[in-house]
């Protein structure tokens, strides 16, 4: 399994020869498609985004992309991924996830220019390709703390072998998002306008956001059997449907570390996300973490997962975070070269006086998922 995983994290990050479906002269188009079902055991709670209930639903995991990759001449290359989701509970669209166009100075420095991926977190480059992942879902309690997925602007990758196979990534950018949209917590969704928008408990609503001046680094250390990586970036966001006119400062800062050792594979990853400002009325300040332990067994793969969400807000903040913990059970099983079946138990516990990532107060809660993971 672990060379298959490796050979889906290519097909991610678009290397040539992770076997494309289709080529056609220099062009090679590759894709990955997950179909999932989820249900809790609430018959009155919903998940944030309304996407997981006490009814079996397709809409939070179900997603399909294509990745295209073109070389323009031996140093320039074109790359870009079309995805289809219905996450955010409409119909299922699809748009370009994000496209860039990169220029190679040699193997070891790179410039890339366009809509790339935002660099939040060890998976970023890959979230969306669910074969190259143990979970179903990564741990919300990390992965739903950044709305960013892709920014319009350039970055530098800049490689070098430190000694042996252990080699370094150092990753520069800038850029800026507009028009991405925010899940808005219940609190701004029911609260009296001005300071929200007095909508019906229950209400899922998405606002449009805008960063500008987004500035940060990553880097990343890896070996045969690790990586290490660490992040920090800042920019300045504003919400005019929120009334949030003036660009407040923010900074996300997260570090993380995965392995596949002898049949062990482990993942644990850290954030603290600081709003100043209005904003931080809509997007209250957060800090969290999770781990994650397995062990391979020919084509099983068992893994538990233990993740912390807390509100990290203090004195003088305009909001209070939510939290909650989770242990999540999950079996991956290798069906096939290039195709896994997923299966997964969750218990989810919300803080007393927190409703966690849930639309309503609840003391604990379970979330069943089964999904089919494929790359071609």
């Amino acid at each position: 399994m672990s060379k298959r995983l490796y050979a889906a994290i290519a097909a991610g990050l678009l290397l040539p020869g992770a076997g494309p479906v289709l080529a056609i002269e220099n062009v090679d188009i590759n894709g990955f498609f997950t179909v999932g079902a989820t249900r809790s055991d609430s018959s009155s709670i919903e998940s944030e985004n309304g996407n997981i209930s006490n009814e079996i639903g397709f809409e939070q995991d179900t997603r399909i992309g294509l990745q295209v990759y073109a070389d323009i001449n031996p140093a320039m290359s074109v790359t870009a991924q079309i995805l289809g989701d219905n996450r955010q509970g409409g119909s299922f669209d699809a748009e370009f996830d994000w496209a860039f166009v990169s220029y190679a100075f040699n193997d070891n420095a790179s410039l890339r220019g366009g809509k790339i991926k935002l660099p939040t977190f060890l998976i970023s480059d890959y979230f969306e390709v669910g074969y190259a992942y143990p979970w179903i879902r990564p741990p919300a309690e990390v992965y739903s703390s950044n709305p960013i997925n892709a920014i319009s602007g350039v970055d530098a990758l800049l490689r070098a072998n430190l000694f042996g196979s252990t080699d370094i990534l150092v990753q520069p950018y800038f850029g800026v998002s507009k028009g991405d949209e925010a899940l808005l917590p219940q609190e701004v969704v029911t609260a009296a306008p001005p300071n929200g928008l007095g909508a019906p408990s229950g209400t899922v609503v998405y606002a449009e956001f805008e960063a500008e001046n987004m500035i940060g680094v990553n880097v990343a250390l890896s070996g045969d059997a690790f990586t290490i990586r660490a992040g920090y970036l800042q920019t300045e966001v504003s919400a005019p449907d929120l009334g949030v006119t003036e660009a407040e400062d923010v900074t996300f800062a997260s570090v993380g570390a995965t392995m596949d050792w002898h049949n062990v594979i482990g993942y644990t990853e850290y954030f603290e996300r600081d709003i100043e400002g209005l904003a931080n009325a809509a997007f209250p300040n957060q800090k969290g973490w999770y781990a994650t332990l397995g062990y391979r067994f020919n084509r099983f793969l068992p893994h538990v997962t233990y993740a912390q969400l807390r509100d990290d807000s203090s004195s003088g903040d305009l909001a209070t975070g939510v939290e909650q913990d989770s242990l999540t059970l999950g079996l991956r099983y290798e069906l096939a070269a290039g195709a896994a079946l997923k299966l997964e138990a969750q218990r989810v516990e919300p803080e007393s006086g927190s409703r966690g990532l849930f639309m309503a107060p609840v003391d604990d809660i379970n979330i069943y998922s089964l999904a089919v993971d494929v790359i071609f």
